[in-house]
């Protein structure tokens, strides 16, 4: 991606969709991968191909490498050699005399040395030209691997931009130019009429997601999208400051449902880490276009974990026995008060298994450009190494993010959504009652706020008590995607 976190722009990127752009990054990525090599090669070549030139051209000269005679001869009428009087005191040239016949033989051994080493230099050349045809249909191929990504009706934008625009007639030039000017960036700039696409009258839309271990934010998370993607429009952007060293499967599973729907409306979006973006708080992470990690932000840990401390032991020392009636062979399995059977913990390892298996599917679906097997081990890395392995793509704070947008014209909001506290009726004053208090007195408002009170408090005791029942077998908190780096790991004195 560019570094706004767009590919694209005008023409091509206006329509650019998700799927599009990730088939872009990975081609480019391939890309440049082999052809880098195949430019090594031809560097590696060109310099043995100089050296022995200029080898050969000290051989005829009679100079012997690593010493460098400077002896200019000028040509006399008649085709006759010599070296003027000037030139010999300027170089500091002495006269000598040769035997003709030594001269003879020492032609012929530079005749010899000359053809071993102009042999080499024709052999290096036909390589030379074998590597550069090698680079020039690598280069064919992915400009074609381009226009069969974004179709028909950009193919001939594409053809002005890159072939008029970036070849220069000579092989490797499209490489060259790729390794010090990104795709999307040549794109970005191009609109098919040579303008640049400007952001004036954009928005971006800001939003906070601080989660905890249940995701308990996320109802909010749902309204905030609801209501960006109900008042963007076309070109407009969101952005996500994420903190959240994750939690429960299926809450972080929602949360990064929520997320994707910026893509299925074509809303790019951008999630910045401040601290912590680990385990279900990377897999909402990784939905975005662009991903910007502050430089010490915790990213990664792509893992499943399972933790359910077991008292069996413990209760039938004590004579108690808990009787657990269920229907369904793998209803209940490891629990906190049943025996644990190796059949039970094969079970759970199983299930655990499926679930690191879709994680790690989701991630790689997300960011191809990842080396999935190498990240998914379970652990995390900083800011640095995070960018080294490509799981963020910038290393900056949130604030420069948005300072950034602001200089390229966009205007920004922070969207909020604040739900009505819990229980608020029961200490307000009904209209009804109020209209009554002449006619019935005080007496009964306040009996009809008592039982308001009274309501609200025999709820919440028996939302909490069933809470605390179920907390420890529900299949919420059995598998979770958490990580406890940001507690482990700390800066003190």
């Amino acid at each position: 991606t560019a570094s706004d976190g767009s590919v694209g722009g005008g023409a091509i990127g206006s329509s650019l969709t998700a799927s599009e752009a990730t088939a872009l990054i990975t081609l480019e990525r391939d890309f440049l991968s082999e052809g880098s090599e195949l430019l090594e090669d031809v560097a590696m070549l060109s310099r043995e191909i100089t050296n022995a030139a200029v080898l050969d051209e000290m051989e005829e000269m009679g100079v012997e490498p690593g010493i460098i005679d400077a002896e200019v001869i000028v040509k006399k009428e008649g085709g006759v050699t010599a070296t003027t009087t000037a030139q010999k005191e300027f170089f500091n040239i002495t006269s000598s005399t040769t035997d003709a016949a030594a001269s003879a033989e020492n032609d012929d051994k530079k005749k010899k040395a000359g053809a071993g080493l102009q042999t080499d230099i024709m052999k290096a050349v036909k390589e030379v030209e074998a590597i550069n045809t090698q680079i020039t249909l690598l280069e064919l191929d992915f400009i074609q691997d381009i226009v069969e990504i974004l179709g028909p009706n950009r193919a001939d934008t594409i053809r002005t931009t890159i072939v008029g625009n970036m070849i220069a007639g000579e092989a490797g030039t499209l490489l060259k130019t790729l390794k010090e000017r990104p795709l999307a960036t040549v794109l970005s700039s191009f609109s098919g009429g040579g303008s640049v696409e400007s952001n004036a009258g954009k928005n971006l839309y800001v939003t906070r997601f601080p989660g905890d271990v249940t995701a308990s934010q996320l109802n909010e998370l749902r309204e905030e999208v609801t209501g960006i993607l109900q008042v963007a429009k076309p070109g407009d952007e969101a952005l996500l400051v994420l903190q959240s060293g994750g939690g429960t499967v299926t809450g972080y599973g929602l949360a990064a449902a929520q997320l994707q729907r910026f893509k299925a409306k074509n809303i790019k979006l951008t999630v910045c880490v401040e601290q912590v973006a680990a385990s279900g708080g990377y897999m909402m992470c990784c939905t975005a276009d662009k991903i910007v990690a502050s430089p010490f932000a915790v990213l990664g840990s792509i893992g499943v974990i399972s933790e359910v401390p077991n008292a069996y032991e413990r209760l039938q020392r004590e004579g108690i026995e808990f009787a657990t009636i269920t229907a369904g062979k793998y209803k209940r399995t490891v629990t906190p008060t049943k025996k644990v059977t190796k059949e039970d913990l094969k079970k759970s390892t199983e299930d655990i298994n499926e679930i690191f298996n879709l994680f790690k599917s989701f991630v790689a679906s997300q960011r191809p450009q990842l080396d999935i097997e190498n990240v998914a081990t379970g652990d995390t890395w900083f800011g640095e190494d995070a960018l080294a392995r490509g799981l963020c793509d910038e290393l900056a704070t949130a604030d420069d993010v948005l300072l950034d947008f602001v200089d390229k014209g966009y205007d920004l909001y922070e969207v909020a959504y604040e739900p009505t506290p819990v229980g608020a009726g029961a200490f307000s004053l009904p209209r009804s009652s109020a209209d009554q208090a002449g006619v019935n007195g005080w007496r009964g408002v306040l009996k009809s706020m008592v039982r308001g009170v009274v309501s609200d408090v025999k709820e919440e005791i028996v939302s909490e008590l069933s809470s605390s029942m179920n907390e420890m077998n529900s299949v919420e908190r059995r598998y979770m995607m958490k990580d406890d780096s940001a507690d482990r790991i700390k800066a003190q004195e």
